[in-house]
């Protein structure tokens, strides 16, 4: 048997690591996989007789994920300016969304040239161009979504992109009966639904990101804080070894104590060298 742990990219709710978790430990040849959400990564134990990583890599991407292959130290990925500039314009183009949308339904100011009941046409197609803009934005949304639900592995992504494409599909077919002479049906448009959902999406996994790479930090913290040697008592004699040599025996009774083991307060210690 053995032991690895890849890194995996594409993980973005616990229904992911589930599914992924769920999906390695139905494969042949793979005795235990945990996923770790947090980390993004998943430990695998199996038999190195019927599997190679390659192919576990690919059971990855069966599963609607990319593997970024073994699994070496923590990483912490800074949000870049670019990603902040793109939540601060898409901030901006969602204020601008919902004011032509629902401006007039609270009695808010608007422009003319947005009115949906004198121009529905120039009404729609503004509501129209802004979404198309909010679908490039979260296009990885809907792209893992879409990939999930083909490899069956449905998740949260697949239930937005799901929603999304449905009230954009609905919006487009009302958007049709406008233009052949049925102006009440412009009051029936969601594109502005199907954006939003995909902004707020974005602006949580942006915050969530920013949580993750602070939990990365405060472990790489207490990584730095554990000790690379430790003291071995064997037949009262003391010997230093690396963290590596020694692994828990077990729990004991001082009056029930093993042979060729050694106390270490409630723990027994044995070296396998």
């Amino acid at each position: 048997m053995k032991k690895i742990i890849l890194g995996v990219e594409g993980m973005t709710c616990s229904a992911c690591s589930n599914g992924l978790e769920k999906y390695l430990n139905k494969q042949n040849g793979i005795y235990n996989a945990s996923v770790n959400l947090v980390m993004a990564n998943t430990t695998i134990e199996y038999d190195e007789k019927i599997l190679k990583q390659e192919k576990l890599e690919e059971f990855i991407k069966q599963a609607g994920f990319k593997s970024l292959g073994e699994f070496k130290e923590i990483t912490i990925e800074q949000k870049t300016k670019k990603e902040k500039m793109l939540l601060i314009l898409f901030t901006i183009l969602a204020i601008i969304l919902m004011y032509i949308a629902m401006g007039h339904m609270v009695n808010l100011p608007t422009l003319d040239f947005f009115n949906p009941h004198t121009n529905s046409t120039n009404y729609m197609v503004s509501l129209l161009v802004i979404t198309i803009g909010f679908c490039f934005y979260g296009w990885d949304i809907l792209k893992h979504g879409y990939k999930n639900l083909i490899h069956r592995t449905p998740n949260m992504d697949t239930l937005v992109a799901i929603g999304v494409l449905t009230s954009i599909g609905y919006s487009l077919y009302n958007m049709y009966l406008v233009l052949q002479g049925n102006h009440h049906e412009v009051m029936n448009l969601y594109f502005e639904s199907a954006s939003m959902v995909i902004y707020f999406i974005k602006l949580g996994r942006y915050i969530d990101g920013i949580s993750k790479d602070k939990t990365k930090e405060s472990i790489q913290k207490l990584v730095k804080m554990t000790p690379n040697t430790a003291v071995l008592k064997r037949n009262g004699k003391e010997t230093q070894v690396t963290l590596d040599e020694i692994r828990k025996r077990g729990y004991c009774y001082f009056k029930t104590r093993r042979k060729n083991c050694s106390r270490w307060g409630n723990y027994f210690w044995k070296s396998p060298l």
